[in-house]
């Protein structure tokens, strides 16, 4: 009988095992999961802001004509997409890929995913993809057809693909990769310190020396002074879509300017507050300005009445 025993005895040892390993796996697949951290919940809650009083702010906007969509980006560099004059979010989540403003990138109609910084006081970086150049200059900006034109030792220059045989090239890595040469641009005022591109051949500068500088525009080869800065910084110069506005930051203020008028400064709807940043639509009717306390859209001759949404924002465009 002890054999028969000895048998009866294991095989209660392996039935139990084997229950015991059963409720363990039970266990396991029945336990509870781990605990959201209060940092996922944020970032799974964080969507765009409320906006106050939307109801009223919609049929103001729609009495100024305003349509299409604003880009904003919010201090904690996440984008989110406004729909005029609806002010409806088009998404409950951030867009991918905020680089917060940093990057100088080509109009759309000659994208080949080139982009562009100043990374230091005389140091630019362009990039596309996982290709990347840094060169000595400042003020990089893209002429519409896509070329990328910088300032370097006060001459407007570009990187141009059509090079004298026996000159060093650069190959741009991008949609189309093209070798090319940093040459000056024929017939550009010396002394320059930044560049904002009006047109294909059209541009606006502000040359000059440290407390007289001026800004100019250039159409056709001509020069033409808008404004003379006497004793004060000048710089930060943009223009919009269509080169009918350049703006330009006056001692940290900034100042709105028409570029095909005798009169040529506007005023802007802004209560002595920080102006961030600045947009166009695209028939450069309206404009639409960040501050501190508001996205302010207004007619961009400064004519009509201006509408403030109540969004605290960094950037802002119009598309």
């Amino acid at each position: 009988m002890r054999p028969l025993v000895t048998w009866l005895l294991v095989g209660a040892l392996v039935v139990l095992g084997l229950l015991a390993a059963r409720d363990a796996l039970q266990s396991e697949g029945s336990a509870a999961p781990q605990p959201t951290t209060t940092e996922d919940t944020i970032k799974a809650a964080a969507g765009p802001p409320a906006i106050p009083g939307r109801t009223a702010l919609v049929t103001q906007l729609n009495e100024i004509g305003a349509h299409g969509v604003l880009y904003v980006t919010d201090v904690a560099c996440r984008r989110f997409i406004l729909r005029l004059p609806t002010l409806e979010w088009t998404t409950s989540r951030e867009l991918p890929g905020s680089d917060c403003g940093l990057w100088t990138r080509q109009p759309g109609d000659a994208d080949s995913g080139l982009a562009a910084r100043q990374v230091n006081a005389n140091t630019i970086e362009v990039t596309s993809g996982s290709w990347s150049f840094g060169f000595e200059g400042t003020s990089p900006a893209f002429r519409l057809d896509g070329i990328l034109t910088f300032v370097k030792h006060g001459r407007l220059r570009e990187w141009t693909g059509r090079c004298p045989a026996k000159t060093a090239k650069v190959v741009f890595e991008a949609l189309h990769d093209v070798a090319r040469c940093d040459r000056p641009v024929a017939g550009a005022p010396e002394g320059v310190r930044e560049v904002a591109w009006l047109g294909s051949h059209d541009y606006a500068v502000i040359t000059g020396p440290d407390g007289a500088t001026s800004l100019e525009v250039v159409r056709g080869g001509r020069r033409e002074r808008l404004f003379n800065s006497v004793g004060a910084r000048m710089g930060a110069l943009e223009a919009s879509p269509g080169g009918h506005f350049v703006v330009v930051r006056v001692d940290g203020a900034l100042a709105l300017f028409q570029t095909d008028s005798s009169s040529a400064r506007r005023p802007l709807p802004v209560n002595d507050e920080l102006v961030r940043s600045i947009t166009w639509s695209r028939d450069e009717l309206l404009a639409a300005l960040a501050t501190d306390s508001a996205v302010t859209v207004f007619a961009s001759d400064a004519a009509g009445r201006a509408v403030r949404i109540p969004l605290s924002v960094t950037a802002v465009q119009w598309r």
